[in-house]
């Protein structure tokens, strides 16, 4: 693929497949429904900009800033975000299926109704983030920081959640099914009416955490029991002392 470097004329009318936009500060321009599939952002400050239904198809926006910008809608399939600062950015209804969105600052960012089956967050900051109602199965979330995080009726199907800090996040309703939680920090978090059939939690942390009403069936408890019964709290099972 050969990129090709555009002039600002070019970038005001917004036809931008496969152009090079590495490195430009792109603050006050928008590209509101713009065609930018294969599109280099790599490095570019696009703070506040307008990305609302835009196609980035395998787009590359590594290590852009991004900060308060609106993607709400847009198709970002593929695309490559790895290192990128998203903080508030708005990514509401967004198609992120199989982006990479690796170490990004996805701190109270919006990404309700979502879908990012296969995406990769490893490793990135989703403090406060709002993803209820995403599609997150089969992405990976490991590592990932996502205390306070709102994750109410997501579906994380088989997601990798290993190693992440969901400390008082809220999976009200949320579908884990053959999730992955092992080692996780989930001190505080919410878990009410969620299903967690078959989702594994060997060693994680979770003082505090409330399973009301969960399902659990055949679900790997920290120790490693396995819980097919109701309970609100979980503790390890009680062992005698030894005499």
């Amino acid at each position: 693929m050969t990129r090709w470097r555009p002039n600002g004329d070019q970038i005001r009318a917004g036809a931008l497949a496969n152009a090079d936009l590495s490195r430009f500060d792109l603050r006050g321009f928008h590209f509101r429904e713009a065609d930018l599939r294969g599109a280099s952002f790599a490095g570019s400050i696009l703070r506040e900009v307008d990305l609302w239904g835009a196609n980035l198809t395998g787009a590359d926006l590594t290590g852009a800033n991004l900060r308060l910008a609106t993607f709400r809608g847009a198709v970002l399939k593929g695309a490559r975000l790895a290192g990128a600062d998203l903080w508030s950015a708005d990514l509401k209804v967004a198609e992120l299926d199989g982006a990479v969105l690796s170490e990004c600052n996805l701190a109270q960012a919006e990404l309700a109704g979502a879908r990012c089956r296969g995406a990769d967050f490893s490793g990135a900051e989703l403090y406060c983030a709002d993803l209820r109602l995403a599609d997150l199965r089969d992405a990976n979330l490991g590592r990932a920081d996502a205390r306070l995080a709102k994750l109410e009726e997501a579906v994380l199907e088989g997601a990798n959640l290993r190693e992440a800090n969901f400390s008082g996040a809220s999976f009200k309703r949320a579908r884990l099914a053959t999730a992955d939680l092992a080692g996780a920090t989930l001190r505080e978090a919410n878990f009410r009416e969620a299903d967690l059939i078959r989702a594994d939690f060997r060693g994680a942390e979770v003082a505090d955490a409330f399973f009301g009403q969960a399902n659990l069936d055949g679900t790997v408890m920290p120790d490693g029991t396995i819980e097919s019964g109701s309970l609100r709290h979980w503790a390890p099972p009680f062992e005698d002392e030894e005499e």
